[in-house]
Formats: C-alpha cells, sequence, structure tokens
C-alpha cells in the first residue's frame, strides 16, 4: 500500500473503515470471492457503505480507493497476486449490490502455490458454504 493509502487509515474518520476491512472473518471471504473470480471487496461493502456515505465525495472515492489496497496487501500477505487476462491486464470484476463500490479487483493464487495452503483455503471455503447454507436455509422458513 502506498504512503498515501496508509497515512488515510490514520485519520480518526476512517479507523471504522479498517476496522471492518481487517477483521479475521473477513479474510477467508477475501479468498473464497477471489478463488471464485469476483472482487474480493464484495466481501466487505455492505459493511463499509454506510461508513462511506458518512465521507464527502472526494475522500469517498479516496477511502475506496485505500480499502482496495489495503484488501490488496492482506491478500498478498496471503500469497495471492492480481488476476490478469491474456494481454496482461489487471482483472477487475462489478461489485453488486453497492451505492459507492462499483468495481473491484479480481485475485488469484498463483499456479505454484503449495497444495498445502490450497487444501487449507478449500477446507475454509466449504465451511463457509455450509454456513451460508444453513444460514439461507434458516432465513427461508
Amino acid at each position: 500500500m502506498n504512503p498515501t493509502h496508509a497515512a488515510f487509515f490514520e485519520r480518526p474518520e476512517a479507523r471504522p473503515l479498517r476496522d471492518v476491512l481487517i477483521r479475521p472473518d473477513m479474510l477467508p471471504q477475501y479468498e473464497l470471492l477471489s478463488r471464485l473470480e469476483m472482487p474480493a471487496v464484495q466481501a466487505a461493502v455492505w459493511e463499509i457503505e454506510p461508513i462511506l456515505e458518512q465521507f464527502d465525495p472526494a475522500t469517498r472515492n479516496h477511502a475506496i480507493q485505500s480499502s482496495g489496497a489495503l484488501i490488496g496487501d492482506l491478500l498478498t500477505a496471503r500469497g495471492f497476486r492480481i488476476a490478469r487476462d491474456a494481454q496482461g491486464e489487471k482483472r477487475r470484476g462489478r461489485v453488486r449490490k453497492a451505492r459507492f463500490v462499483k468495481s473491484g479487483t479480481i485475485w488469484e493464487l498463483p499456479a505454484q502455490q503449495g497444495g498445502d495452503h490450497r487444501s487449507k483455503v478449500a477446507a475454509i471455503m466449504d465451511n463457509i458454504m455450509v454456513q451460508y447454507r444453513e444460514t439461507l436455509t434458516e432465513l427461508a422458513k
């Protein structure tokens, strides 16, 4: 993350945004969405949008970019890299059900990544999918 984005999160009004983005329960969600080839920021969008709404438009735009940079740092530390298309361009995807965050970077695990990490991620994904299915089943009742 560049110094401008890092400095943004030092501001008192940006700390709630940072706190949401770095919560330990968000990391498996970022990884799951990345494996599904969706923008990782989608995992946090419902929680960060009310915070983003409080900022003026210029600050809001910087907050969105800083949020993406922070998520990128978290995923990079876990072995992910930015996914690229056949021409080498960074892959981005549409963020759904969001007022302010319209698109986000898509991340991937490098092909040479060890199988142990992949099996851990797969176990986390399976657990999350079971939890989502059970939650949706209960909500449907």
